[in-house]
Order: structure tokens, then sequence, then C-alpha cells
């Protein structure tokens, strides 16, 4: 939980500098860090635990500054559905270098004559389970 928030404050007190040095007057009004801190935490906590009103609510609480709520609900938003697309990705490359399907294993299962319970063998089964009786009372 806290090297979350002290990752995405890092990030963005960094992007404050990365944008403050990339233009020497911007287009556009720059907030303070602090700001930019608090909505980069607020992504990456979102992002990583898929709670994006959590993450906005508590980081909310925690400035207790209007102003920064649209860009923290924002950035929660866009942290946690980024989050779940890169999971998604993730996941399908895995199956796809996956070389073996439960399907795979289980054509294979019987290719090998593991049938333990057909009628011929479970006699067998039975009496070297339970010595010579036959009987089916368990």
């Amino acid at each position: 939980f806290a090297p979350s928030l002290f990752l995405g404050g890092t990030l963005g007190a960094s992007f404050h500098q990365v944008l403050l040095a990339a233009w020497s007057v911007p287009p556009f009004e720059v907030s303070n860090m602090p700001t930019y801190a608090v909505v980069g935490a607020a992504s990456v906590l979102s992002a990583l635990f898929r709670a994006p009103l959590t993450a906005t609510l508590l980081l909310f609480e925690c400035t207790r500054n209007y102003d920064v709520i649209l860009p923290l609900m924002a950035s929660a938003s866009m942290g946690s559905l980024t989050g779940d697309i890169i999971e998604s990705a993730l996941k399908e490359r895995k199956r796809e270098l996956d070389n073996v399907s439960w399907g795979d294993l289980a054509m294979r299962k019987e290719e090998e004559g593991c049938e333990i319970y057909e009628e011929d063998k479970s006699d067998r089964y039975l009496s070297a389970l339970f010595g010579e009786r036959n009987d089916r009372r368990l």
C-alpha cells in the first residue's frame, strides 16, 4: 500500500518537473508539484488495487482539497482501466504461449489407457485394494 503511494507520488512529481522543463512558458496552467504528486499516487494505487473510488477518496481525505477531486477521479479511473488492459493482455499472452491446454491433457490420458473405472478393470482394482473380497460395500 505505502510503496504504491510513494511510487505514484514520485512519478507525479517527476512528471511535473518534466512539464516545466519541456516548456519555459507552458501553453497551459501548470499546478503546483504536490498536486501532481497526489494525482500520481491515486493513479498508481488505483492501477495496482483496481479500486479507483477508494484511491480517490483516500487521497482526497489526505489533502482535503476540493480542487483536486476531478483530477483524482480521472487519473484513478484511467489508472484502473490501464491496469485492467495490461493484465488481460498479459494473461492472453501467457495463454498463447502455453503449449498444453486442459483439453489436450484429457485426450492424452485417454490415449494412454488411464481409464481406471472401466467395468473389466474395476473388479481387479477393488480386489487389489480390499484383498480377495469383491463385494462393493465401501
